[in-house]
């Protein structure tokens, strides 16, 4: 699965993301692994929220210019 890919490049390279997911809501902001392997979290403007993995269609990691 590419998502899983670039989901773990964003967490280990702290780069922020965009999450589409399957009901068509996106998320941005920074991943971290959750606790329980089938979730992430996801620190954002208004504060963290959790996401099952497979409520992920797509990532988008957004890479700064350094």
């Amino acid at each position: 699965m590419n998502n899983m890919h670039e989901l773990k490049m964003a967490v280990t390279l702290e780069h922020q993301v965009v999450l589409t997911l399957e009901n068509g809501d996106s998320v941005v902001g920074l991943p971290k692994w959750s606790s329980h392997p089938e979730k992430v979290q996801v620190r954002t403007i208004e504060g963290a929220v959790w996401l099952m993995l497979d409520e992920i269609k797509h990532v988008t990691r957004i890479i700064p210019f350094q």
